[in-house]
């Protein structure tokens, strides 16, 4: 895989005024804008597994044609979601009556949520071979407000420091620790790729990064995948990684690994 490698599409570019291509280990000199801002004071009461209360307004649940939510998405711009690759069956997949669903935290609304909005999806657009990122693009721009908004994107191969404490947020199982039916937060630190490939006995990607497994038992897991792996950066928050599938939800001694987004910004 070539790291360099584009998507095929230009409308979508980091919300940071450093343009150059850099490696960085601090983000003193990123400066982010009209993204990464949410109101902290609407709290969801449910969790994750193993999590706590939260809201994530660029978290998408992605419908299916009976309307079943079968993955999660962040939104980077007003038509354009990221997911896995994974939770399509190829990047030709016909998604005639697919649709988002956005700015409601519940999987399953009422018909009188003032709050959501159902979009159609018109185009899948894989990203570079053996990436696992997918563009998903709406029939229309959703409409930001209170319940959504846009996440930024890192800078070019930007590096989380460790032990940077980031979220991930989805609709998925929560192993009996909570309400499904509810956008669900938990908090992860971040674990130096170094450690994390050691942990993994030399397993570990370039293109991914790594959070510590926690003694509580803390993690993603089935319906959660194409979710964001958020995290807070001079006050906005980053997309800094993509859920993916793990044979076991939540691990207490293996960390979890998530495909790392600033490889294709």
């Amino acid at each position: 895989m070539d790291p360099n490698t584009q998507f095929d599409y230009c409308a979508i570019r980091p919300c940071a005024d450093d343009k150059k291509s850099s490696h960085l280990l601090n983000p003193e000199n990123v400066v982010f804008d009209q993204c990464g801002k949410r109101n902290e004071r609407i709290e969801a009461r449910a969790r994750i597994v193993g999590g706590r209360p939260g809201n994530s307004p660029w978290t998408v649940s992605i419908r299916n044609r009976e309307g079943v939510h079968f993955c999660g998405g962040s939104l980077v711009k007003e038509e354009w979601v990221i997911s896995t690759r994974l939770c399509f069956s190829s990047c030709d997949a016909d998604l005639t009556g697919y649709y988002v669903l956005l700015g409601t935290l519940f999987k399953n609304p009422g018909p009188n949520d003032p709050n959501k909005q159902a979009i159609p999806i018109i185009k899948i657009v894989c990203g570079p071979s053996e990436s696992l990122v997918v563009m998903l693009k709406f029939e229309r721009r959703a409409l930001l407000n209170q319940r959504v908004a846009l996440i930024c994107l890192p800078p070019e191969r930007y590096i989380v420091p460790e032990n940077t404490q980031c979220e991930i947020a989805g609709w998925g199982s929560t192993g009996g620790t909570g309400n499904e039916n509810v956008l669900n937060v938990a908090r992860l630190p971040v674990m130096n790729n170094q450690n994390c490939s050691v942990a993994l006995k030399g397993r570990l990607k370039e293109n991914e990064l790594c959070t510590s497994p926690l003694k509580v038992g803390v993690g993603a897991c089935e319906g959660d995948f194409g979710g964001p792996l958020a995290c807070l950066t001079q006050e906005c928050w980053v997309l800094q990684g993509v859920i993916t599938p793990l044979r076991i939800c939540a691990r207490k001694d293996v960390p979890a690994t998530f495909i790392r987004i600033s490889m294709y910004v």
